[in-house]
Order: structure tokens, then C-alpha cells, then sequence
């Protein structure tokens, strides 16, 4: 009877292996999975040969070559244009804005007056102080002070002190018909209410301009903190957005796909626009961490 049971248990412990190693092999796809949390969804497997490479969306501005730009400003690419389904090398992200970039205005140093006719920029201060002047008007400038400068507008920065202004970039292109500000907005985060709870964890703050800034593009910036110990809800995006994440503040983890990656200050990601690419922050640590944020919702226009 004993070597009936013992049988019997060794038969049940066998079929269940070999269940077990069925459910494990990995099926070969030709397209990549939707992402799913379901525990025998196909994309419970990396699949290298279909999976997006996130790695391509995400860069750092330090893995750029130095160039002047905006009137002496020196500037490093963060996300440069290309193809957000199909990018030809890292960083290489962009459709509807034209340049993602990190600048600093060295101590003791201004620009020259500069002007784009067919270009509109925003500038958000990490980290420094000094001032800019467009027009007749002149702010002083400070970490978390957002500029945006309208197309067809002089404009100069002037850096007195002795510590660098380094400032995040964003530019992009007016469309035609498209009818600029004719003065500059200033505004900051810190005089804003938060929103909170979005996506779980984000806490969310607008910049409370002086003059209300408009875009050609349909996008709007914002800061965002998450709180020590604490993860925001993952999810994807679809064709047409063109969301971006850049670090300010702290080193956190991030969910991108099917990977964990590290992110650090000066370091932007793009969200795929495939539904495919589910991201979410995660903020590991007892301290604050802070990011910019970049909604370029094309998805969102009214069709006409």
C-alpha cells in the first residue's frame, strides 16, 4: 500500500512539472505584446525580437558634445528629432517639438540679444540665479522660474553671480497662421496650488504665469514631486502624445516596458506612443525627487 502512495505522489509531483514547464516556454511572437498584469498574458515574457528597446528613450544630456546656441548659452541635446516608433539612434524621439536640450550660462557672464522669427522657447531654471530681459521687460530669475519667449521677440540673459544658471530648453516650431505673445511670460511652480493624487502618487503644480503663455503646439508643463516611498500608477500612451519625463531632483527608479532603469537630474525619457510601453516612477527613497513635465497632446485635438 505504502509503494502505491509513494507512486501515486511521485506521479502527481511529475505531471505537475511538466504543467509547470509547459506554462514556461516562451512563444516566439512577431509582434509586440499588450501589456498586460493578467498572470498568463504573452507579455508575462520578454520578447527581444518584437519588445520596444527603451533604451532609446531615454537619455542624459551628458551623452551629447557641448555647442552654443541662443545667444551664448552652452547647450548639451537631451531628446533630439526622429522617429518616436521606429528612433535611428538614442534620444532621437521627437515629432512635433523641435529640441530638448539642457543650457547653462556660465558666472559672470550675459548673452547676446538673440531672436527666433519661426521658433518659440521655454526655459526652466534648475538651478542658479540672474535675470532676462525681452523687450522692455526685465525678471529675475531663480530654481523653478519657467520663461517662455514668444516668436519674433530680442531677448538676453544676464548671469552676475558666481555659481552657473543651467536651465532645461525646449523649443519649437510656430506653425503658419500661428499669432505669437508679444511679451515674454514669466512665472514659477512655487506660487502654484498642487493637484493632488493623479496617476496615485503625483502631485502636480502648474507655473502661475504673470502673462498667460501660448503655444503652437497643443502642450502644456508642469512640475511634478512624488513623495518618499511611494510609486504613481503604470500606463502607456497612444499615437499623437508626446509626453515627457525629465528628472530634477533625486534619483529614482523607473518602470519603462519590461525593465527597471535608474533616472538622475538632467536625464529625460519619451513614453513610446504604441500603448505598448507602460511607465511609472518610483520614488525609493525618504527624500523629495522632483521631475518637468511635457504634455504635447495631439491625441486630444478635435478632429476636424
Amino acid at each position: 500500500m505504502k509503494k502505491y502512495l509513494l507512486l501515486a505522489t511521485v506521479l502527481i509531483i511529475v505531471m505537475g512539472l511538466i504543467g509547470f514547464s509547459t506554462t514556461m516556454v516562451q512563444e516566439k511572437l512577431t509582434e509586440e505584446p499588450e501589456p498586460s498584469f493578467y498572470e498568463h498574458a504573452k507579455s508575462n515574457h520578454r520578447h527581444p525580437e518584437v519588445d520596444t528597446d527603451v533604451f532609446l528613450y531615454i537619455n542624459h544630456w551628458r551623452n551629447s558634445l557641448p555647442h552654443e546656441g541662443h545667444g551664448g548659452l552652452i547647450e548639451r541635446d537631451i531628446l533630439t528629432p526622429g522617429d518616436p516608433l521606429n528612433p535611428p539612434k538614442k534620444g532621437a524621439v521627437l515629432k512635433y517639438i523641435k529640441a530638448y536640450k539642457r543650457g547653462v550660462l556660465q558666472p559672470c557672464c550675459n548673452t547676446q540679444p538673440f531672436k527666433h522669427d519661426k521658433e518659440q522657447v521655454f526655459f526652466y531654471m534648475m538651478s542658479g540665479t540672474g535675470s532676462v530681459e525681452a523687450g522692455s521687460k526685465k525678471s529675475e530669475l531663480e530654481e523653478g522660474t519657467a520663461v517662455v519667449i514668444p516668436a519674433g521677440l530680442k531677448y538676453r540673459f544676464f548671469n552676475p553671480t558666481e555659481e552657473s544658471l543651467e536651465m532645461i530648453i525646449v523649443v519649437e516650431e510656430i506653425t503658419s497662421g500661428f499669432k505669437p505673445n508679444k511679451e515674454m511670460s514669466v512665472g514659477s511652480y512655487h506660487d502654484s496650488k498642487p493637484g493632488v493624487g493623479y496617476h496615485w502618487a503625483h502631485i502636480g503644480r502648474g507655473f502661475l504665469y504673470d502673462v498667460s503663455p501660448k503655444f503652437a503646439n497643443p502642450m502644456g508643463l508642469g512640475i511634478v514631486s512624488i513623495d518618499k516611498f511611494d510609486i504613481a500608477q503604470p500606463h502607456v500612451h497612444g499615437p499623437g502624445c508626446e509626453e515627457i519625463w525629465c528628472q530634477l531632483k533625486g534619483k529614482s527608479l523607473l518602470y519603462f516596458g519590461n525593465r527597471l532603469l535608474w533616472q538622475e537630474p538632467g536625464e529625460a525619457f519619451l513614453i513610446p506612443p504604441n500603448n505598448k510601453v507602460p511607465h511609472s516612477s518610483i520614488n525609493h527613497t525618504d527624500e523629495h525627487m522632483l521631475w518637468l513635465y511635457l504634455g504635447n497632446r495631439h491625441d486630444r485635438l478635435k478632429k476636424q
